[in-house]
């Protein structure tokens, strides 16, 4: 049994796994001295591991892990994170941060499930590609199509309404999440 599902997570928790999670980006980049790919799930509120999550996010991390393969890409670390605060990948890996970047936008922009994908590029420096550093636009809500960012900040959509509409894509992609599924 999946213990990390349907769990809320408490603000200083999230703050805690955030914390972690730079630390680890930062750590790895440089212990690996190599462009980092750091992968979450956009998953808004309190519960960040419900039935799907584990499908979601092992399917993504294998469409990372294939398209690298498919760029000749080498992994040189990988790293996942399961808890109820939410599932996390790090992957060192041995290319340029504009190269991966321009790899991961087309799985988080190419299906309806690659828009829940939150992939990073992290550089030496600690920071993240961004979209524009390629010339693409900013992500958009996946209910409205405006821009997620201001879409976020402004609430125009409760957290319930965002989690039913993710729940919905989930069970488009992965039919019978919804009867609780718990990943591989």
């Amino acid at each position: 049994m999946d213990l990390t599902l349907n769990n809320e997570v408490l603000l200083e928790e999230m703050l805690a796994a955030r914390e972690r999670r730079v630390f680890l980006q930062n750590t790895l980049a440089k212990r690996y001295n190599t462009t980092l790919i750091s992968f979450t799930l956009n998953i808004p509120g309190p519960v960040k591991v419900f039935a799907g999550i584990p499908e979601v996010f092992d399917g993504g991390y294998r469409e990372i892990l294939e398209a690298l393969a498919a760029a000749d890409i080498s992994v040189l670390h990988e790293h996942i994170i399961r808890e109820k605060t939410g599932y996390e990948a790090f992957i060192a890996a041995d290319a340029s941060p504009l190269t991966i970047k321009r790899l991961m936008t087309r799985l988080e922009d190419g299906s309806s499930i690659g828009r829940l994908f939150d992939i990073d590029i992290i550089k030496l420096d600690g920071s993240k590609v961004s979209r524009e550093e390629l010339g693409l636009p900013c992500r958009t809500c996946l209910i409205c199509g405006q821009p997620a960012h201001a879409c976020s900040r402004s609430r125009n959509h409760s957290v319930e309404e965002l989690i039913a509409h993710i729940k919905k894509i989930i069970s488009e992609v992965y039919p019978g999440t919804d009867k609780g599924g718990t990943g591989l």
